[in-house]
C-alpha cells in the first residue's frame, strides 16, 4: 500500500511538472488559435462540416481535390468538436504537450541518473535551446498541429524502441505516421536502419523484423501511399521550376541548408558531435541514432542544395534534427551531472515539489491572463478574450458579418487571420500554400499578381514581406485584373485607399473595401 502511494505521488509530481513546462512554454512563446500554422487546418475542418464555405478559396479547394491530404488526419480528429474548436484545440494542445513532455522525461531518465535533474533537461531543450534544430522545426508548437500530436506519440515510440518493446514501438510509429507522414516516416527510416544492424548482430530475429515491417507497411504504409497517389495527376511543370517555386522561393527555411542561421547550425552540430562522443560507449543504440541522423542530414543537404532532387527533398529529413537536438541537450546535462551533487535538488522536489509546482503553474497563468502586456517580449496570446486585443482578428470577425459567403478576398502578405475568423475565401496566400504540384504554378502566378513577387528576388520565403507590402498598394490596372479573376473584396492596412472600391468596414488599424 505504501509503495502504491509513493507510485501515485511520483506520477502526480511528473504530471504537475509537465503542466508547469507547458505553462512556461505558453508564457515564453505564446499561443495561437485560428492563425499561423492553423491557417489551413481549422478552415479545412470547417469546410468538412459545411462544404458551402470557401467556395472560391484556392488552398481549401486544392485540399478538397486531393483526398487524403496532409491535413486529413488532424481535420477529422477535430471534426467532432467543430462547434467548440477553441476549447477543443486548447485541451488537445495541453494534452499532447504533456504527453510529449512525459515521454521526454522518461527518455532523459534513461541517461541521467538523478531523475529530478533529468527533468530539468526538458525545459532546457524546449525553451533554452528552442529553434536550434535545423529547418526551422521544433518538437513543441505554440498551436495545435498534427506535428505536435505526432511527436508526442513518437517520443513514447522511441522509448519503447530503446527498451526493446518493438510491438509497442511499431504500433505507435504507425499511428504517428498517419497523423503526420513526415514526422513518423523520417524517424522510422533511422530506427529501421538500427533494426537492420540489430539483425546483423543477431539481437533481433529476421522474422520479428518482417513482422514489424508488415505492421507498419500494412497500416501507415498504405496511408502514405494513398497520400502520394492522391497528388498524382497531369502537370507540365518541370522539376526545376517546381524546386525553384516550392522549395527555394516558398520554403527555404525548411529545406535549403545554406539558408539556415549559421550560429544555430554551429550549436546544433556541436550538440550532435558532443552527444555522439558521450553516448559512444554508454548507449550504442542512441549513438547509432545520432550517427545515422548526422550522416543522413548531410547527404540530404547535398541532394537538395546541390542536386535539387525533388524526390529526396520531399522527405524533409531535417525533422529528425529535433530529436537529435534533444538528445544532444540530454548528453550535456548527463555530463554535467557527473561533476555536481544534486542531493539538495532531490530533497527539494520530494519535500516541496507539489506545492512549488502548483504555485508556479498558477503564477504563470496569472501573468498570461492578466499581465502579458508587461512582458519584455511580444508573443501572441490568442486565448479566448485575450485575442480580442488583436485588431486583425477583430476586423476579420466583422468581415464574417458584413460580406456574403461567396466573397473572394485578397489580403496583406502576412495575414493568416482571414480564413478562419472571417470564414471567407482567399484568392491566394503566402502562408497557406499548396503542396500539390498540380497547383504550384497557378499559386505562383497569383502570388505574382497580388504581391508582385518573383523567384528571382534576392530575398526568399518570409523575408519577402517588405517587398510584398510595398507592392500590395495595387494600382487600378492590377485591381481590375484581379476583379476579372473573381476577387470581390480587399483587406488592407488603414491609410491605403485602393483606386477602385467602396469602404464597407474598418477599425483603428485595418479596412475592408468591396471592389
Amino acid at each position: 500500500m505504501i509503495a502504491n502511494l509513493r507510485l501515485n505521488s511520483n506520477a502526480t509530481l511528473k504530471i504537475l511538472f509537465a503542466l508547469l513546462v507547458w505553462s512556461l512554454l505558453i508564457l515564453r512563446f505564446g499561443y495561437r488559435f485560428g492563425t499561423g500554422d492553423q491557417v489551413e487546418v481549422l478552415p479545412y475542418t470547417l469546410w468538412l462540416q459545411d462544404s458551402s464555405l470557401y467556395p472560391h478559396d484556392f488552398v481549401i479547394q486544392a485540399l478538397a481535390s486531393s483526398v487524403p491530404n496532409e491535413r486529413t488526419a488532424i481535420a477529422y480528429l477535430l471534426l467532432p468538436f467543430v462547434n467548440h474548436l477553441e476549447v477543443a484545440c486548447l485541451i488537445f494542445h495541453c494534452l499532447f504537450t504533456v504527453i510529449l513532455i512525459l515521454g521526454l522525461m522518461k527518455l532523459a531518465e534513461m541517461f541521467i541518473q538523478n531523475k529530478y535533474f533529468a527533468w530539468l533537461s526538458i525545459p532546457a531543450a524546449l525553451i533554452v535551446f528552442n529553434d536550434f534544430a535545423l529547418g526551422n522545426l521544433e518538437l513543441y508548437n505554440h498551436c495545435l498541429q498534427a506535428s505536435l500530436i505526432a511527436v508526442a506519440i513518437i517520443g513514447w515510440a522511441i522509448l519503447y524502441f530503446f527498451q526493446g518493446k518493438y510491438l509497442h514501438f511499431i504500433s505507435l510509429m504507425s499511428i504517428a505516421s498517419i497523423m503526420h507522414g513526415l514526422e513518423g516516416l523520417d524517424v522510422m527510416l533511422v530506427l529501421g536502419i538500427i533494426l537492420l544492424i540489430l539483425i546483423y548482430q543477431k539481437k533481433i530475429s529476421l522474422s520479428k523484423f518482417f513482422l514489424l515491417c508488415g505492421i507498419y507497411l500494412g497500416t501507415a504504409g498504405i496511408y502514405l501511399l494513398a497520400l502520394f497517389f492522391a497528388k498524382q495527376g497531369n502537370t507540365d511543370i518541370s522539376n526545376t521550376e517546381l524546386f525553384e517555386i516550392l522549395f527555394r522561393f516558398r520554403h527555404p527555411h525548411h529545406f535549403i541548408f545554406l539558408s539556415f542561421p549559421k550560429f544555430k547550425m554551429v550549436v546544433f552540430f556541436l550538440l550532435t558531435l558532443f552527444s555522439m562522443w558521450y553516448f559512444r560507449n554508454r548507449s550504442p543504440i542512441l549513438f547509432r541514432f545520432m550517427l545515422i541522423g548526422f550522416i543522413g542530414i548531410l547527404l540530404y543537404a547535398i541532394s537538395v542544395d546541390g542536386f535539387q532532387n525533388i524526390f529526396i527533398a520531399n522527405f524533409q529529413l531535417y525533422r529528425i534534427t529535433t530529436w537529435m537536438k534533444f538528445f544532444g541537450v540530454v548528453a550535456v546535462v548527463a555530463w554535467i551531472e557527473r561533476f555536481v551533487s544534486f542531493v539538495s535538488l532531490s530533497h527539494l522536489f520530494v519535500s516541496f515539489g507539489k506545492s512549488f509546482l502548483l504555485i508556479s503553474i498558477t503564477d504563470c497563468w496569472i501573468v498570461i491572463l492578466s499581465f502579458n502586456q508587461m512582458l519584455p517580449y511580444k508573443v501572441p496570446f490568442e486565448l479566448f478574450s485575450l485575442k480580442e486585443n488583436n485588431e486583425m482578428i477583430s476586423i476579420c470577425q466583422e468581415i464574417k458579418n458584413v460580406t456574403p459567403k461567396d466573397a473572394l478576398f485578397i489580403q496583406p502578405f502576412d495575414n493568416s487571420e482571414l480564413k478562419y475568423y472571417a470564414e471567407r475565401s482567399s484568392y491566394v496566400e503566402f502562408k497557406a500554400n499548396v503542396h500539390d504540384k498540380k497547383y504550384v504554378r497557378e499559386w505562383y502566378k497569383r502570388i505574382q499578381l497580388v504581391y508582385g513577387l518573383d523567384i528571382e528576388d534576392s530575398q526568399k520565403g518570409f523575408g519577402l514581406k517588405k517587398i510584398a507590402d510595398d507592392n500590395f498598394a495595387l494600382d487600378s490596372d492590377r485591381l481590375k485584373a484581379l476583379k476579372l479573376e473573381g476577387v470581390t473584396h480587399m483587406l488592407v492596412e488603414k491609410g491605403y485607399h485602393p483606386p477602385i472600391g467602396e469602404l464597407i468596414v474598418s477599425n483603428n488599424s485595418y479596412a475592408v473595401y468591396q471592389l
